[in-house]
């Protein structure tokens, strides 16, 4: 009995996709690809800032793992987004890290999305200059990230 409803169910599913998605809209329900580029294009503008100098806040963890990590697109100004992030991960500040980094990991730069880890000689996570190499490889290998030196 239980198969005999499963295989309605699935034909059932199978007949309603056909019916919605398998029929080509028609008049106004055409999206075509100007329209849709706009849309993208749109989308990407609003992505893109300039976070040259700005910072919503840091999550400090030297102590532990000898990382700092700033928040610098706007999205970490909203809602509190920074601190709940840092929220368990070390001590939230609403200014930048402390200098003396050796470099750090930026994600999502220019983008109202980016963030900062930056890496310290100091600190519970054993961050020599040996191992810095390693660091900036495995961020550059992230298509979104790039290593940036410390001010």
């Amino acid at each position: 009995m239980n198969k005999i409803l499963i295989v309605l169910l699935i034909i059932g599913v199978g007949a309603l996709g056909y019916l919605f998605l398998g029929q080509e809209p028609e008049g106004d329900d055409v999206l075509h690809n100007d329209e849709m580029a706009a849309d993208i294009e749109a989308v990407e503008e609003y992505l893109q800032e300039d976070t040259s100098d700005s910072v919503f806040g840091s999550c400090n963890s030297i102590a532990e793992a000898s990382t700092c990590v700033e928040y610098r697109g706007s999205l970490w100004g909203d809602n509190n987004m920074a601190a709940l992030n840092c929220e368990g991960a070390g001590v939230y500040s609403n200014g930048k890290c402390p200098t003396g980094a050796y470099g750090g990991c930026q994600t999502s730069g220019g983008t109202t999305m980016e963030m900062v880890a930056w890496m310290y000689p100091q600190g519970g996570g054993e961050i020599t200059p040996e191992s810095v190499q390693y660091a900036e490889a495995a961020c550059n290998a992230n298509p979104v990230a790039q290593w940036i030196l410390a001010d």
